[in-house]
């Protein structure tokens, strides 16, 4: 490679690059051996500023080398360098590296520009045909940033390298030129996980670590996961924010109270952005390392794909409540009776966008998705027993769920107490005319009292019943009309979805 001109300017939106100069020698020693960047650096020896001369001179300004000062768009402050090295002229390969050496270069997504605007620097100008990185494997800081920018993981090694003592793991990273894709080349799918989360401080890391874990062997799709919790009493908020700041592709949502399960469900759905998205608990029962099921269901065609269980390992309350929700389901909502809805299920981002055209109180994931399409399968999974703590579902939160389901997306309860009311009344009819009859055919027979009261017992209940169902369905119109929100965020952190 030649050497850059020194006029170059790379500009960014709060940076530029410009060569790296003689100039910057003290800078660059200083934050080459800065204790930040040492730790964090595959080559751990500190350099001399002779070491460096040595390298700007038989590096970079042969042209073996292309290093680039990353400078800060209002103060022209330099914070940090990134470079291109061990070029392959014959497969057109370079290798980048990069570290930053001021404070206030980091938490701004500095690296992560600098990172992309090399790319295209790479790219577009000198035609390279492939970029690659290595990463030690506990720098978070480093993977985000390379993620963010466009690399994906290639390969990761364990115990490759023996640093201070110890040994560790190394990451490979490459980002392919975009212009030298296969124009048939499909673009990978991206699959996002919604997770709603209540009291699962000790079953959550487990259940991404499966997700993790599985997702590394379906390499035909990129994925991101979205935890929400629903104000969880116990630690779990502190959790999601440990996983965030471990895991660049992972979102943490607060809500303010708790909205339930299914309010829960369209926060993530509104924040996702994924081909696929997948819905399972955060209790560890929905098997996430059988998601490549569910995913297999999408492919061949169907638009959602719920997971069934032969056997389920739920408590003999919630396998009542489940066959309750799946009997209103097929009453009021229409389901086909061989079809079994979980929580753990997958569909197509166009039934996804269905569902957040509802933006009215008292979501229900279940009608919204039959309300959508009839295209839906089972597959079946495994369920697990529930190895830490209790369903957070009660009798009354099962009930309210129930009534949320038929009065919220069905008016059959209605025409039923239109269908009751009226045989009540024509009974009533009937039985009055058979009394009329009964005392002009014998003058002699007494007028019961018992008789009379039952009559308005119980024709006076059937109308404080139906009026109790009417205004079920008012004040469900009025709370609507008052816009009263599915859900409130307080708090959002992690990475941020294209959707915002």
């Amino acid at each position: 490679m030649e050497q850059v001109q020194q006029d170059l300017r790379i500009e960014g939106s709060c940076i530029y690059l410009r060569p790296i100069t003689i100039e910057d020698t003290e800078s660059v020693v200083r934050w080459r051996n800065d204790k930040k960047v040492v730790e964090n650096f595959i080559y751990r020896k500190n350099i001399s500023k002779e070491e460096h001369l040595s390298w700007f001179h038989n590096k970079v300004k042969t042209g073996e080398v292309i290093q680039f000062i990353i400078c800060d768009k209002k103060t022209d402050k330099a914070l940090g360098s990134i470079y291109l090295q061990n070029f392959n002229e014959e497969s057109r390969q370079a290798e980048e590296g990069i570290f930053l050496g001021e404070d206030e270069a980091y938490g701004r997504g500095i690296g992560t520009e600098a990172a992309a605007l090399v790319l295209k620097y790479a790219f577009e100008d000198l035609k390279l045909h492939k970029l690659t990185a290595r990463v030690l494997s506990y720098n978070q800081g480093s993977r985000r940033m390379h993620e963010k920018a466009g690399y994906v993981m290639e390969s990761y090694l364990k115990d490759e390298l023996y640093l201070d003592g110890k040994y560790e793991d190394l990451i490979f990273y490459g980002a392919m030129n975009p212009a030298e894709l296969p124009k048939n080349q499909e673009k990978m799918k991206k699959v996002s996980f919604i997770i709603p989360c209540y009291r699962s401080e000790k079953t959550l890391e487990g259940v991404i670590t499966e997700i993790r874990d599985t997702m590394q062997s379906l390499t035909v799709y990129e994925y991101d996961i979205f935890l929400i919790n629903d104000c969880s009493p116990d630690d779990t908020f502190s959790v999601i924010r440990k996983l965030c700041n471990q895991y660049d592709n992972i979102t943490g949502i607060s809500l303010a109270k708790n909205f339930g399960q299914h309010a829960a469900l369209m926060a993530g759905l509104r924040k996702s952005d994924g081909d696929i998205v997948v819905c399972l608990d955060d209790d560890g029962q929905t098997p996430a390392n059988e998601v490549g099921k569910l995913l297999a269901g999408i492919e061949e065609g169907s638009d959602v794909v719920y997971a069934q269980y032969d056997s389920k390992k739920h408590s003999a309350f919630r396998n009542f409540g489940s066959w309750m929700n799946d009997m209103m389901t097929r009453v009021m909502l229409g389901k086909p009776k061989d079809l079994h809805i979980t929580s753990y299920f997958a569909a197509k981002r166009f039934v996804v966008e269905s569902m957040l055209a509802y933006e009215k109180s008292y979501p229900y994931v279940i009608g919204l998705v039959l309300r959508a399409t009839k295209n839906i399968t089972n597959v079946a999974v495994n369920h697990r027993s529930r190895e830490i703590g209790a369903s957070g579902y009660t009798m009354k939160k099962l009930l309210g769920l129930w009534f949320n389901g038929f009065t919220a997306f069905s008016i059959l309860p209605l025409r039923i107490a239109t269908v009751v009311g009226s045989t009540c009344a024509g009974v009533g009819f009937l039985y009055g005319i058979y009394t009329i009859i009964k005392r002009l055919v014998n003058p002699a027979v007494p007028m019961g009292f018992s008789a009379l009261m039952s009559a308005i017992v119980f024709f006076g209940g059937m109308m404080m019943l139906m009026l109790g169902l009417v205004g079920e369905y008012v004040g469900r119109i009025y709370i609507s009309i008052n816009n009263s929100p599915q859900y409130v965020i307080r708090e959002e952190i992690g990475h941020t979805s294209p959707r915002d």
